[in-house]
């Protein structure tokens, strides 16, 4: 997975996507936080499709990188989930459920927070709105 090689990291990300639940928990979140940008790309693909909550947590961390390429990817794919995530009269289906617990919210509110002046004042706004609807407890 460390290879350093892009387009070897590339092809065996695009090879245990499919089989993400037999890697070590821990495994996408280090990539994700790892210096290499492939590595960090490679985190963020195999955090892809394990839930909205890991979704939202990985792209608005995706935001803030400073690989410009992947702070847009995290940006649009938090603004799809905030959109997704929106209470509007005209939806017909619910919004996701966001299940964290307090302490998960917690980080997803620090994380939007920090992420604020990159998502955009609507991106921020819905974001905002869906995570105080999705309170734990409340």
């Amino acid at each position: 997975m460390r290879d350093p090689s892009p387009a070897v990291v590339r092809e065996v990300t695009t090879a245990l996507r499919p089989l993400t639940g037999a890697l070590p928990p821990g495994l996408p979140w280090e990539l994700l936080g790892d210096a290499r940008v492939e590595l960090r790309r490679a985190g963020y693909r195999l955090l892809r499709g394990h839930g909205v909550d890991v979704e939202l947590c990985a792209a608005l961390m995706l935001t803030l990188d400073p690989d410009s390429r992947l702070a847009e990817r995290g940006k649009a794919d938090v603004t799809r989930l905030a959109r997704d995530g929106a209470r509007t009269t005209w939806r017909r289906t619910p919004p996701p459920e966001l299940p964290v617990t307090v302490a998960q919210h917690g980080e997803l509110v620090a994380l939007a927070a920090r992420a604020t002046t990159v998502l955009g004042e609507d991106t921020s706004r819905m974001l905002t709105t869906w995570l105080a609807c999705t309170r734990p407890g409340g």
